[in-house]
This record gives C-alpha cells, structure tokens and sequence, in this order.
C-alpha cells in the first residue's frame, strides 16, 4: 500500500469514525441510557462517557486534518476550491467539538452539578435548570452541525471521486 493510499485511508476512516460515534451515541447509546437508567444515574454514565466521546472527535479531526494537508502538498490532490472547503469544513468541525468539549461541556456539568445540590423546589432550582437546558441545547447544536458537515464531507468525497 503507498503513502497516498495510506493517507487517503486515514482521512476517510477518521471522518467516518468520527461521525459514526455521534450517530451511536446520539441516537442509540444515550437514549438507551436514559431509559433503562434512573435519571441521575444515566447522566452520571453520560458524564463519564462525554471526556472520551470529544477525544474521539479530537484524534479524528486531528488526523483527517494533517491527512488531508499531508496529500495536498505531497501529492497535489485536490483542486486549490476543494482542497480549501474541505480543511475549511474540516476546521468548522473541529472547532465546534473543541468548542463545545472544553466550554459548553464543563459548564453544563456544573450546571448538572449545581441541579442536584438544591431540591426543585428551591427558588434558584428553575434558573439553575434553565441554565442547563440551555447548555444542552448549544452542545446538541453544535454535535448536529459536526455529524452534517460530516455527512456533506463525506457526500463531497463521493462527487469528487475519480476513477
């Protein structure tokens, strides 16, 4: 196998991993979670899982990245329009998983934290609540733009496939 097939490999495989977790997690593991485990519970298993679900998005991102550089200067794949959308799409992807491992993360689990130390009948309970729905809300968005810039990286691979 060459280097350029080895790269090319390494790109796709890493896309695919990538958002193949967010698809399973999303739309399998956690709800499975939630609904065979008390609440409190199931968040505490998803808290655990989070740290390793963004690493996974870190390591993919990184190597699809420095892959994709790595072939464009190497071997001159890509046009200069498909090259740029692509570590443009790449980057976007990454930054918002970056964004919302280190930020949107640690924020709404203190949020978490911060709901289960007051009873919901406490005055602060509804801000502190809202507080978390709202985390959740900018990290689900953030996951739904990487799994579909995925999905449109991956369809751009396809249209541009040569023989």
């Amino acid at each position: 196998m060459t280097m350029q097939t080895t790269l090319k490999f390494l790109y796709i495989l890493s896309i695919c991993f990538w958002i193949g977790s967010i698809f399973f997690f999303s739309f399998f593991a956690a709800p499975s979670i939630f609904k065979v485990l008390p609440r409190e519970t199931a968040g505490n298993v998803v808290s655990d899982i989070f740290p390793k679900y963004y690493l996974i998005a870190y390591v993919c991102g990184a190597v699809a990245i420095i892959a994709t550089l790595t072939l464009r200067f190497m071997y001159n794949h890509l046009s200069g329009i498909m090259f740029g959308l692509r570590v443009g799409i790449l980057l976007v992807m990454l930054g918002l998983a970056v964004y919302a491992g280190t930020v949107i993360r640690p924020k709404a689990h203190e949020a978490r934290t911060q709901m289960r130390s007051v009873t919901e009948e406490s005055p602060n309970y509804p801000e502190i609540h809202d507080k978390f729905r709202s985390l959740h809300r900018q990290s689900a968005i953030m996951n739904s733009a990487v799994f579909l810039l995925g999905i449109a990286i991956l369809f751009l691979n396809a249209y541009t496939y040569k023989d």
